[in-house]
Formats: C-alpha cells, sequence, structure tokens
C-alpha cells in the first residue's frame, strides 16, 4: 500500500463511512449479533433495519463527486468492514490517494468492541484513523457533492469550522418527528453544558471536523466515549459524536453556525412519499447548477420511482474517477420487477426478516418535552458534564 503523506497545516481530508450489507460474511455476522449483542443494549428495530446497510452504488458517486468538486482534498480515508466496493479498483484508487480503512484500526487498542454495526460507534473513533490530517470533511456514503466546493465552504479563513444548521430545542424535534437523532443531538450538546431548550441542530450534509477537537473530547470524556462506542447497534441511550464536536467548537468560539443553502436532502420520508414527477424534477436539479450539496438517504425508493435515476446522479457528480470499475446494470430499477416493489429492492432478499421483526418491542414514548416557547438559559462553559439523560425513542430518518 502507499504510503500517506504526513499531513500539512493546510490540508484538508475527506472520511468516508462506507458499508456493503449485501456481503454474505458480512450478513451472517450481523445476523449473529443482532441476536446476542452482548450487554443489555437490545437491538433496536430502527437499527437493524435491512435498509440501513444496503449498497447501492452510491459510493461510486460520493467518491467520483470529491475527486471533481474537491480536487483540493488531499487524501480520501474509507472506513469499512474488512471490505472494499465493488465499484473501484484499489490499486488504482491508492494512487489516487484514496485509502481503504478497517475498523480494526479505527478501534485499536479496544478491539472487544468489534464488530460494530453502528455508525455512530464508528463515528466515536473516526478521529483515530493514523495520519489523518487535523481538518476533514465527514461524508456518509450517501451523501456527495453535485458542484464545485472550496475549502472556504467548511473552514473559514480566519480558522473557524463552518457549520451548517441552525438552533433548536428539544420541542422542536419532536415536533419534527426527529426523537431518535434529535435526541443524539441533545446528548452530545448536554456533554458541553447545553439544555434541551437550546442546543445546535446540524444540517444532514457533509460535516466539517477537527480532529483534535475529537481527541480532546475522548481524553476529556474516555468513559462516556468507550460506552458509546460499545453499542454494536444505534441505540437512544447514545450521544452524536458530531454533535459533542460541534458544540465543543461553538462553546470555544472555535466554529459559527452558517444557514443551509445550496443543498438537496432526500429523507427516507420524502424518497418514500413523493410522486415520480417530483423525485425526478428535483433529481434534475443536481444538475443545473445551483447545487453544491446532496444527499439521498433512499436510493432504492428513488430508482422505483425513476429507473433513470442513476443517469441523473451520474451527470451531477461529474466525469468517472480513473479508478472506478463499469457501472453495474444490477442497480437498475431492480425490484420493479418484483411484486410489493414499494417495500424496495431489497425486498424479497430480506422478507423472511422483516416479517421476523413483528415481535419487536416498540419504542419508548418520549417522556422529556418543554413548553412551546421556551428561552434557554445562558450555556454553561466547557468542560462540566451533566448527568448523562436518556434520549427518547422514535423512528425517524435525518
Amino acid at each position: 500500500m502507499q504510503q500517506v503523506e504526513p499531513p500539512r497545516a493546510d490540508a484538508i481530508d475527506a472520511v468516508i463511512a462506507w458499508v456493503d450489507g449485501s456481503d454474505p460474511k458480512h450478513r451472517a455476522k450481523r445476523k449473529r449479533y443482532r441476536a446476542d449483542p452482548g450487554g443489555n443494549a437490545k437491538p433496536e428495530r430502527a437499527a437493524t433495519d435491512e435498509r440501513r446497510f444496503s449498497d447501492n452504488d452510491e459510493i461510486r458517486f460520493c467518491l467520483r463527486s470529491i475527486c471533481n468538486y474537491a480536487p483540493w482534498v488531499r487524501t480520501i480515508w474509507l472506513v469499512t468492514d474488512d471490505q472494499v466496493p465493488a465499484a473501484i479498483d484499489r490499486e488504482k484508487a491508492e494512487l489516487h490517494n484514496v485509502r481503504i480503512v478497517d475498523h480494526r484500526e479505527i478501534f485499536r487498542g479496544y478491539e472487544q468492541l468489534l464488530p460494530t454495526f453502528n455508525s455512530r460507534a464508528i463515528e466515536t473513533m473516526l478521529w483515530r484513523i493514523e495520519g489523518l490530517a487535523d481538518r476533514f470533511v465527514y461524508f456518509n456514503d450517501d451523501m456527495m457533492l453535485v458542484g464545485p466546493v472550496k475549502p472556504t465552504d467548511f473552514f473559514s479563513h480566519d480558522g473557524k469550522v463552518k457549520l451548517r444548521g441552525r438552533w433548536s430545542n428539544w420541542n422542536e424535534q419532536l415536533e419534527k418527528g426527529n426523537s431518535f437523532n434529535g435526541g443524539g443531538k441533545l446528548l452530545g450538546a448536554e456533554m458541553l453544558g447545553y439544555t434541551p431548550k437550546l442546543f445546535f441542530s446540524s444540517d444532514h450534509m457533509n460535516y466539517p471536523m477537527l480532529r483534535p477537537a475529537m481527541e480532546e473530547l475522548f481524553e476529556e470524556f474516555k468513559p462516556a466515549f468507550l460506552a458509546n462506542a460499545a453499542y454494536r447497534f444505534r441505540n437512544r441511550e447514545q450521544f452524536w459524536p458530531v454533535s459533542a464536536h460541534d458544540h465543543l467548537l461553538l462553546n470555544s468560539n472555535r466554529a459559527r453556525v452558517t444557514k443551509p443553502r445550496n443543498s438537496a436532502h432526500f429523507s427516507v420520508r420524502y424518497c418514500q412519499t413523493a410522486s415520480p414527477k417530483a423525485l425526478e424534477a428535483r433529481l434534475k436539479q443536481l444538475a443545473d447548477g445551483t447545487m453544491r450539496f446532496a444527499c439521498i438517504n433512499y436510493l432504492e425508493a428513488i430508482v422505483d420511482k425513476v429507473p433513470d435515476a442513476m443517469r441523473y446522479l451520474s451527470t451531477a457528480t461529474g466525469p468517472a474517477a480513473p479508478f472506478e470499475k463499469p457501472h453495474s446494470e444490477a442497480y437498475r430499477s431492480r425490484s420493479r420487477k418484483r411484486p410489493f416493489a414499494r417495500l424496495g429492492s431489497t425486498f424479497v432478499q430480506n422478507a423472511r426478516e422483516l416479517f421476523a421483526k413483528s415481535d419487536d418491542s416498540r419504542m419508548r414514548t418520549p417522556s422529556l418535552r418543554l413548553d412551546q416557547g421556551d428561552e434557554g438559559p445562558e450555556v454553561r462553559r466547557y468542560p462540566p458534564q451533566p448527568a448523562r439523560r436518556s434520549s427518547d425513542a422514535g423512528r425517524e430518518e435525518p
């Protein structure tokens, strides 16, 4: 493997978390630990949904978009569970500064916490990539760029991190049906002294981050971080590490909040409920020059409704990267020939598991509520850590 050059002070990396849940080895491992995850953490239904682990070639467009629209990125780190995307040639990718990072590297010293099938656990340890630049942009594999971006879109000239989102409160999160992810944001905020009455809620798009800030949090809250990383599947008791990071920076004047713009988020709910015509119009918008960022949470559902969806994404993300393998026709509206296509293109493969989940316990009803219109008090300063609060349950997607 080609050696990574030591990061320069001005270097910016990209980090992508990716999994191919259809891999038989990964499926078998996931099934085993879903039945017995260890500890007292029973997997939640939303956290074990097969859709969360599906690979529909989104990684192709994610990687391609960074190469085309952010050529200033020094290294792209692809964090996986002993896997390599079928979309890329690994040897060629390494020649173009794409590095495959196994979970064992970021969990080194804490290998007993592996395997993990939990994005929050992975994000807790993501900053431990060896050779990672101090500044990096974190992508989920369903996030992509659809237009040119500059380093100053993520980090200002005066060194501050630009956080895209808005200030929120717990009532607002509940009204949006965002209790699961909103709860993770709140728990991360509470670690830094914020309260349910006022905390920052980031937009579900690429996340600019500082590696030293994550290291600082790990050292200050090490027991909490290791407990967070111990959940094999996402759990309502976990804080979202990105939220803790953002609130640390806001508390220490190392970040500023900016209004989200030039972005398109295709949420799970939107992908499920939008008409084919509406979805196609929005896909076309990705390539019309008005957008820079996109996130597509449920690509299977879109392909079922818009057979040309992959072509639109290919146009929006630019020319193929030099390390790509030919695109497989397997991703073209695979479920259109099947009954119950509305359940997504993985229905047949996962039908037994879907029906087996019918006796899963329901999520708890949210118990933490605020009165409408309450204003948050002055935020307590870092580093006091309030008692850990159990976040409320609920099914939603960012």
